[in-house]
């Protein structure tokens, strides 16, 4: 049995004070009280807070490696252990839009991955972010391998959610209503993203069963006065959404209106690619060659492609930057994400019987170290 305590803890929804967390040999929770008998031994962190472990629902790579240039166990092995020393315990590797061969390729991975660890080794599940989206909504991504769905290519996807969660983000004008339903009955996490929907088409994709939006504000149809389009329609339903706030792909008044019009509904995400955790300064995306400038992953245009952000990063930028309070900021890189995930039964909150993913974090630095 372990104890632990610090200055704050927090539990999932608020922070605590004057409390202290009992973990057991089976890495979980078995108490949280206030007083101990004296002859126990509690470790006490420091003046920061300890809270459930950070939730990552994009990561493309970090740590030198890309999921989309390395599609294997060694590559998922390096992001979990670069993640870790930023706070993230759990996270869904992102591919990014490349051959369906990739994709297969990419379940078959996480299929073997989880045949060995289940969610216990820091990935819990699978984001594909194409191939199935807008040409003029791609991004960063490569416009050659984006292609329409098929029913055969969709019943492949499909085929592997018994293993694992499963995250896609599509361009909902690309799938007939009948194609959409048929992912979201079988418990695809279906996104909208890179998507030049209409208002109209997107909310009835959603009402359809779409359970969240990637990386809001970014590649989506704008909000104009005839025409809501994407942001819109995420604004106007009770979906949830994910954020980058690396202070470049988002401004801080539109972070700051998303969270009091979709309180609760917000999660970070850090979009990160290779050379974070690391000091490359250049590295290839998908074929595209980028550099690392002023803190930006950009090509020769200047296309924003990912992000250099941690999530430990992403909490202070939010509280420094977007006046987000403290409590806020890390439910939206805990619990939420996992509620997206449909895992927030057994891990984002300091509760007895949930997962003893814990982490400290430093609320001078923002520095964080897993509790172990």
């Amino acid at each position: 049995m372990r104890a632990y305590t610090s200055k704050y803890i927090f539990d999932g929804e608020q922070l605590l004070t004057g409390k202290i967390i009992f973990v057991d040999d089976n890495n979980k929770i078995v108490d949280i009280v206030n007083n101990v008998p004296a002859n126990i031994q509690i470790e006490y962190l420091g003046d920061g807070v300890i809270s459930p472990g950070f939730i990552d629902l994009q990561l493309n790579g970090c740590g030198g490696v890309l999921f989309n240039d390395s599609i294997t166990e060694a590559t998922l092995d390096i992001m979990y252990q670069t993640w870790q020393k930023y706070g993230t315990t759990g996270f869904l590797p992102t591919l990014i839009t490349s051959p369906f061969s990739d994709v297969i390729k990419a379940l078959e991975v996480c299929k073997s991955w989880f045949n060995k660890y289940g969610n216990t080794r820091g990935v819990l599940g699978l984001h594909l972010e194409g191939p199935f989206l807008s040409l003029q909504k791609s991004g960063i991504h490569s416009k050659e391998y984006i292609i329409k769905p098929n029913n055969d290519m969709l019943q492949q996807i499909v085929s592997y959610n018994n293993y694992f969660p499963i995250k896609m983000t599509i361009a909902v004008e690309e799938f007939t209503s009948s194609q959409i339903k048929y992912l979201v009955d079988n418990g695809i996490i279906i996104s909208i993203g890179h998507s030049n929907a209409s208002y109209n088409v997107a909310i009835e994709s959603i009402n359809l069963g779409i359970k969240t939006a990637t990386h809001m504000f970014n590649a989506m149809s704008g909000l104009t006065g005839r025409n809501p389009g994407v942001i819109g329609a995420v604004l106007n339903s009770e979906i949830y959404t994910g954020l980058i706030v690396d202070m470049l792909h988002v401004d801080v008044g539109n972070v700051e209106l998303l969270n009091k019009v979709k309180n609760n509904q917000v999660y970070l995400v850090t979009d990160a690619v290779t050379p974070v955790g690391t000091s490359m300064l250049d590295f290839k995306l998908a074929g595209k060659q980028l550099y690392v400038k002023d803190g930006k992953c950009v090509d020769i245009d200047g296309v924003l492609g990912g992000a250099y952000l941690t999530m430990n990063d992403g909490i202070k930028n939010i509280v420094k930057y977007c006046h987000i309070d403290l409590a806020t900021a890390i439910k939206m890189a805990t619990l939420i994400p996992l509620q997206v995930l449909g895992l927030d039964h057994e891990m984002g909150r300091i509760k007895v019987n949930y997962r003893a993913d814990l982490v400290y974090m430093d609320l001078d630095t923002y520095q964080v170290k897993i509790i172990k």
